[in-house]
Order: structure tokens, then C-alpha cells, then sequence
């Protein structure tokens, strides 16, 4: 493990000793709730989120939802920004240790979400540092990657493999979870 590896786990680590998660009340409220998507840095992966993004858009409603592109990339050849709000993080978002830099995550403190989907399904730092921004928001993706305190609701599939239907299947699973009536807790 490089020093930059090891600096990203130690400053993951104190960030998230300093996050609790919210139990979750379910049904779960969709419409007119604020959901910000983590793009995944790969082309294809951002080109499948680009084909679930009508079910997105379906369940949150258009003008809630909002997309962080990845740091390392241009993402507006595959996300127009006609009808998507695009959060496209500035030169020097990245510190050395690839986790945001604090001007970029005060600039993120100034939105409020009410969902986070993490849409990452490979290991990534500066995602994993998003999410601990907004502890009182319902932080879903998929399991086995992260879990509490980043996700307070992960969910499995058997789609692996196939990155698609795994994203289907989370967005079934949240719609499923808005039209329950009972309430869990993380």
C-alpha cells in the first residue's frame, strides 16, 4: 500500500468515525426529494448509468435529481447538460491523496440532499468521501463495496455481472421501499 493509499484510508477512517447514520422511515418519500447520482469514472459504467437515468428521473422527478461527474474526466459528450443538473468538479478538486479537496467539499456543503446513489461500483475514494457528507440522507448502492456509515441502505443483487440490471434493481428495490409502511433502523 503506497502512502497515498494509506493517507486516503486514514482520512476515509476519521471521517466516518464522525458520521452516524439516520434510521430509515419507510415508506420512503420520492417525489420532490433531492437525489444526487456518484458517477462512476469508467466510460461504460457512465454510459449504463446514462441508460437507468430515465428510471431515475421516473422515481425522483427531473429537477430533483442531480449528477456528480467523476474528477478525472469531461463527462459532457455522454451527459448533455439540456434538462440534467451536472455537478462537474473544478481543476484542484482532488487532493493528492485523490479524496476531495476541502474548497470542494465546503462548495458540496452548500447543497442539501435528501438520497445519495452511489453509482460506483468499483473502489473509489472520492465517492466514498461524498457520502459521508450527508449523513442524514438515505446513501444507497450496492453491497459488498462499503457499508455503514457510507451506506445506510445496501442492496445485493444477482446481476453483477451485468451492470444494467444491477442498477434496475436498486432503482425496484427504492421504489419498492417508497410504497412500504413499516420503519427499520440501520
Amino acid at each position: 500500500m503506497g502512502i497515498r493509499a494509506l493517507s486516503a484510508k486514514l482520512a476515509l477512517r476519521r471521517a466516518a468515525g464522525k458520521v452516524s447514520c439516520a434510521p430509515l422511515s419507510l415508506p420512503l418519500q420520492l417525489k420532490g426529494k433531492s437525489l444526487l447520482v456518484l458517477l462512476p469514472n469508467t466510460l461504460h459504467d457512465l454510459a449504463v448509468v446514462k441508460k437507468t437515468l430515465p428510471g431515475i428521473i421516473r422515481l425522483f422527478g427531473e429537477e430533483s435529481v442531480h449528477l456528480l461527474a467523476p474528477p478525472e474526466g469531461d463527462i459532457r459528450s455522454i451527459f448533455p447538460s439540456k434538462g440534467v443538473r451536472l455537478i462537474t468538479p473544478e481543476l484542484g478538486a482532488v487532493g493528492w491523496n485523490r479524496l476531495p479537496s476541502h474548497a470542494f467539499l465546503h462548495r458540496m456543503q452548500g447543497y442539501s440532499f435528501d438520497y445519495v446513489f452511489d453509482a460506483n461500483i468499483a473502489k473509489n475514494d472520492f465517492a466514498a468521501r461524498i457520502l459521508l457528507l450527508y449523513p442524514a440522507a438515505v446513501r444507497f448502492g450496492a453491497a459488498g463495496r462499503l457499508s455503514l456509515p457510507f451506506l445506510n441502505l445496501e442492496i445485493k443483487t444477482r446481476y453483477g455481472r451485468d451492470l444494467g440490471l444491477m442498477y434496475e434493481c436498486i432503482l425496484e428495490v427504492i421504489e419498492h421501499l417508497s410504497q412500504t409502511s413499516t420503519t427499520l433502523s440501520s
